[in-house]
């Protein structure tokens, strides 16, 4: 249900109801996304979102968060330029989340590789970390691209590369959002280092109307984990030694901060990022290993 001004609220909490979802019709990074589970949070995350999307900014094609301890940020912010401040309330979805990366060239699905993202901080939904290949069983993927692909079909779109997120609930495989462009932060990446496919090269391809055909490996090429790291409170970053143990990792990728030190860090906000890459095989358990492991190693962030 749409929320285009403030006597549309109640409207729409009529039509969804409760748990929803608040987020904005366009904007990335999860910006502006909270859980609501009232009335009166619906009302205060409304009005939180609009001050936010006032806030942002693009910087370098990139949907940056303002800082919210900045009364005069509000007028800093270029991204009303760029995006509608038109927000939704849709149905609060449960079970694991997933991405689907498809290349479509032709009206064909030449490509299809499912990434399980591990459980967000909620009520923002901000991401912590991500595996590929996806550990869900396989008749649960399987539904989940059926999904994704139909979805992309009943849109119109016969060519292109698709970020498509799902959910697969106790009801089964649910749809969350279509992204008409390749996915961000390690999505590229992932899909080069596990499956052998350019989802740049591959839209490339798409936008010059020549055929694309990606070399999809039979078998995983690696094991790939990304970790997110948020910040638990509000502040100044005050070093990054958090990082320290993980930079010579035979299994790390990288290591590195998305702050600056003593430069600002909203809550709840990403502050570090790292990608793990193996070729050995990776159980269900050993993924809820490394886990539960991060979240101890680098939970002592610190914080001015």
């Amino acid at each position: 249900s749409r929320i285009c001004a403030p006597t549309d609220v109640q409207a729409a909490a009529d039509h969804v109801g409760f748990p929803s979802v608040i987020k904005p019709v366009s904007g990335a990074a999860s910006i502006g996304v909270i859980r609501v589970d009232s009335m009166e949070q619906l009302q205060k995350a409304y009005e939180r979102v609009v001050r936010d999307l006032s806030r942002a900014k693009v910087v370098a094609g990139a949907l940056v968060e303002g800082n919210e301890d900045d009364e005069d940020d509000a007028a800093a912010g270029n991204a009303g330029s760029w995006i509608k401040v038109e927000l939704m309330l849709e149905e609060y979805l449960d079970g694991p989340e997933v991405d689907c990366d498809l290349v479509v060239s032709e009206g064909r699905i030449v490509y299809g590789a499912v990434t399980d993202n591990w459980p967000t901080v909620e009520p923002y939904f901000n991401e912590t970390g991500s595996n590929c290949p996806s550990i869900l069983p396989r008749q649960q993927q399987k539904e989940l691209l059926e999904l994704s692909v139909n979805s992309v079909k009943a849109l119109g779109f016969n060519m292109g590369v698709f970020h498509v997120e799902c959910k697969y609930t106790s009801r089964g495989a649910r749809l969350i959002e279509v992204n008409a462009r390749m996915g961000g932060g390690p999505v590229r990446d992932t899909n080069l280092l596990v499956w052998g496919v350019d989802l740049v090269e591959e839209h490339l391809m798409c936008s010059a109307g020549i055929p694309a055909r990606p070399p999809v490996a039979q078998r995983p090429l690696v094991q790939m984990a990304e970790y997110s790291i948020n910040a638990k409170s509000t502040g100044i970053l005050r070093d990054t030694a958090f990082l320290d143990k993980w930079v010579k990792h035979p299994d790390v990728l990288y290591a590195r901060a998305l702050v600056e030190v003593r430069g600002h860090c909203p809550c709840v906000c990403f502050c570090g990022c790292m990608l793990f890459c193996s070729k050995n095989v990776w159980r269900a358990e050993q993924v809820q290993s490394w886990r539960v492991l991060l979240l101890v190693c680098t939970g002592h962030i610190s914080c001015l």
